[in-house]
């Protein structure tokens, strides 16, 4: 935002017809419309609802999944539950930006007395996040040090889980610093109007938005490496994967938000490519909530009416797909025809042939030198004897 401490310098008839007026001069042209301007409210409406659904549907069913079906709390329970409550002032700061004076509109068509409010809530909201962001980052790199390191040993895994943690938690209390301390006089960050000095907050965004998602990329990949060294069959590989690659779309979130970020610094027209940023950075938190919470639910999705409705139809979908091209293909030889005996699916991504926990997250603390691959290793070979106990070949 531009200095404008020369305000004080007019005279209060001035000052008053200044504050009465437009923020910004509109383009050529432009008439200002300060009553009722065009705007995109319903969709920050809209957005910022199924958000805080979204994401406490999601923290509710980690911790439902953690009491009654893992029976065990652990820390990172408590984190979910305070991102949550973080994650709630940053919701109400972006109401308070679309209840007046909206979100997406022009500086032209907003009286420059009401640009306080809004400096203020985006100057808090930029704040919050940034302590969202942490608390989940930190949550979900300690769940995966717990999950694919057996408990009491500290590998290569276990000290870059710890040691991104460090440097997250370092950059995000520094980030946290920079927005509340940004100004001298700290009120100057939302009434610029005032005498003093002001740091370029537009590329301090553009920064911590890149290393921002620097760290999401290095999230996203870390487990990657374990899980596809685990020994295990490639298509539980590529579930195990594909849960743990959620944060695809939180990498996707991060690198718009560093194009919106770009944008606001080259812009004067604040609010407008604002709403655009915030909107993204709600996004990405909604994305982290995904990555934190969703792996500890598996059983829990498997178990519901609904889920196995979902799945038992999948399945006959998929069986009469397959009679109608085994029929198109012509007769099958009498050697290689079999029938399949009515039971689970031992191959299943969601629960194993025992009815445990989804693979990666059984077991999750392994107190013996019984290391992770060799539970999967042992898993594997019961499911390979419960899979050659279910077919039956019809010979000639």
């Amino acid at each position: 935002m531009k200095d404008l401490s020369w305000f004080n310098l007019l005279s209060p008839a001035e000052q008053q017809a200044l504050l009465e007026g437009p923020s910004m001069k509109p383009p050529p042209g432009v008439i200002p419309n300060l009553v009722n301007p065009p705007n995109k409210n319903d969709l920050g409406y809209g957005v910022a609802t199924a958000s805080a659904l979204l994401c406490g549907l999601l923290v509710v069913l980690r911790l439902y999944a953690r009491a009654f079906y893992h029976k065990k709390m652990v820390i990172e329970d408590s984190i979910a539950v305070a991102a949550l409550g973080v994650l709630a002032g940053y919701l109400y700061c972006v109401w308070k930006v679309i209840d007046h004076p909206g979100i997406f509109i022009h500086l032209w068509h907003v009286r420059m007395k009401d640009l306080p409010h809004v400096l203020y809530y985006m100057s808090t909201g930029a704040t919050v996040y940034g302590n969202v962001i942490m608390l989940l980052k930190t949550g979900i790199l300690l769940e995966w040090a717990r999950i694919f390191v057996p408990q009491g040993f500290k590998n290569a895994f276990w000290w870059t889980c710890h040691s991104v943690i460090v440097v997250n938690v370092m950059f995000y209390v520094i980030c946290t610093f920079v927005e509340i301390f940004g100004c001298n006089p700290r009120r100057k960050l939302w009434e610029p109007t005032l005498p003093g000095t002001c740091m370029d907050m537009a590329k301090v965004n553009i920064v911590s938005a890149s290393i921002n998602f620097a760290s999401d990329v290095i999230i996203l990949f870390l487990p990657q490496k374990v899980i596809w060294g685990l020994h295990m069959s490639l298509k539980k590989k590529f579930g195990v994967g594909t849960l743990f690659a959620v944060g695809v779309f939180a990498c996707v979130c991060a690198g718009f938000r560093i194009h919106s970020a770009s944008n606001f610094s080259r812009s004067d027209d604040i609010l407008y490519s604002a709403s655009d940023m915030g909107l993204w950075c709600l996004a990405e938190m909604v994305a982290g909530f995904f990555v934190f919470c969703l792996p500890a639910t598996p059983k829990l999705l498997a178990d519901s009416p609904w889920m196995r409705k979902i799945l038992s139809t999948f399945k006959t979908f998929s069986k009469q797909t397959s009679e109608k091209q085994s029929s198109s293909s012509g007769p099958v030889p009498i050697p290689f025809r079999r029938t399949l005996k009515p039971s689970a699916d031992p191959e299943s991504l969601f629960t194993d042939s025992d009815k445990s926990d989804f693979l990666p997250l059984s077991n999750v603390s392994v107190t013996s030198e019984f290391t992770l691959q060799e539970h999967i290793e042992t898993k594997d070979v019961a499911d390979k004897n419960n899979t050659r106990a279910q077919y039956q070949y019809t010979l000639p």
